[in-house]
This record gives C-alpha cells, structure tokens and sequence, in this order.
C-alpha cells in the first residue's frame, strides 16, 4: 500500500525489490507525489520512497527512511494509574 498523506492510499504491488530500489505496479502513477511511504503486508515494514523514474502504470523509487514511529503498539504504552 502507498501512503499519499493521512487521508489517501493508494493499493499498489511490488513487482521487484533490490538493495538499489524498488519497482511498484499500480493503476495510475500521475498524482502520486515525488514522496510516500510505502508499507509492506507480509513484514509490516514502512519506508519513506522518493520516485527516481515513473511510467504510466509503473514507479521506480529509492527508500531514504525506515518508518518505526507510527508503529508503535498501544501494548508498549506506559500504563496510567488513574486514583
């Protein structure tokens, strides 16, 4: 799934990965933006991605950043005492 901002997703498949980029299908890639973070079903992984190359139903794209921050599980939390 790609990440457009908070309100948008856009379903995409990643069609390779290497340790140099990363080649994304989807339906249409005119209004995605030059960056997005793109999750990862099976590993939960999130990466911010900034397009290195674009087709009409392809993106090529470079992670820059692991995303972690928003990952964070509510069972993690530091329990409240509430008297």
């Amino acid at each position: 799934m790609i990440l457009v901002d908070e309100h948008k997703t856009v379903p995409c498949i990643i069609a390779d990965r290497s340790a140099t980029g990363i080649r994304v299908t989807l339906a249409n890639t005119e209004n995605l933006p030059d960056v997005f973070i793109l999750t990862f079903d099976d590993t939960g992984e999130a990466l911010v991605c900034r397009a290195a190359w674009r087709k009409a139903d392809q993106i090529g794209c470079i992670a820059d950043v692991l995303v972690t921050a928003w990952l964070v599980k509510p069972t993690l939390w530091p329990q409240v005492a509430w008297h």
